[in-house]
């Protein structure tokens, strides 16, 4: 967590006041010396309190999941960037290794990690760039940095490297935005880079396109949005609940920016984040 100080202050002024505490100086009138009077040592002390910051896992502009509600739109570019924030960062997770069956295993090119010694739930994979012939042992924490890409079952760590393992799981503070390279419990891991999965959301953009699709499991239409400042990118594609009607499609194609769409985040659609059971609200 970064923090910011400002450091505590302490000035101490010396006043010298002659005078005899504010009486005019008296005078030898033969010598024509001054004759000094009491001098009076006052201290001031002026102390600046240490204020301590904290600064935000999730920074002015960057979405939290946690904080994001159908009720209000979010834009198609934020969305995407916060759906896509993890991948292709280096990160560090700590966990156990799955082994099927046996107390230990060996491990070649990759190597499944769960939570917990006897759990089935695979959280996250990592991929070696060279097999490791390394023998892990059930119950054993290890610790692994590699970098993150979306799997067919999760996340993964490719170029993944053994490194030093702490003694236990500690949950920590963090998200994309403020990660530096402290060890991540593998639970929490999957937790944060599924965050947006299965949440409601409205969605404004740039109407970039309608795809149509017909198989044997009937006709899917597929509206995809851009950005006003970027409208030759995808950046959402939504998958709608039924066909727009005749009005919708014209007024979609004459105004197309501020478009909203509200719709349940699926997961990742041809490089995009990709809504199912969609629906048309402002046009």
């Amino acid at each position: 967590m970064f923090r910011i100080s400002v450091v505590v202050v302490s000035l101490s002024l010396l006043l010298v006041l002659g005078c005899g505490g504010g009486d005019q100086p008296q005078t030898d009138e033969t010598a024509g010396d001054v004759i000094p009077g009491e001098a009076a040592d006052e201290t001031v002390d002026e102390v600046i309190e240490e204020v301590v910051e904290e600064a935000p896992l999730y920074p002015e502009g960057k979405l939290d999941p946690s904080a994001v509600t159908p009720d209000v739109a979010v834009d198609a570019w934020a969305l995407n960037e916060a759906y896509f924030a993890w991948m292709g960062m280096e990160v560090t997770l700590i966990a156990y290794p799955y082994i099927w069956y046996g107390d230990d295993t060996v491990v070649e090119d990759d190597l499944r990690l769960v939570a917990d010694p006897e759990s089935t739930d695979e959280l996250a994979t990592a991929n070696f760039d060279e097999p490791q012939n390394r023998t892990v042992m059930r119950g054993e924490i290890i610790a692994l940095w590699g970098v993150v890409e979306e799997g067919w079952y999760g996340p993964e760590l490719t170029g993944a490297v053994f490194i030093d393992a702490p003694d236990a799981f500690e949950r920590v503070e963090t998200s994309p935005w403020v990660y530096t390279d402290e060890p991540i419990p593998v639970d929490q891991f999957n937790e944060m880079f599924n965050a947006w999965v299965g949440k409601e959301v409205t969605v404004e953009g740039y109407y970039h396109s309608t795809t149509t699709s017909t198989t044997d499991y009937g006709t899917t239409i597929r509206i995809d949005l851009a950005d006003p400042e970027d409208t030759y990118t995808k950046y959402v594609a939504c998958e709608m609940l039924e066909p727009l009607s005749s009005v919708s499609e014209s007024l979609i194609v004459a105004d197309r920016a501020g478009v909203q769409i509200r719709g349940t985040i699926e997961g990742e659609s041809f490089g995009v984040v990709g809504l199912e059971g969609c629906v048309l609200l402002n046009r």
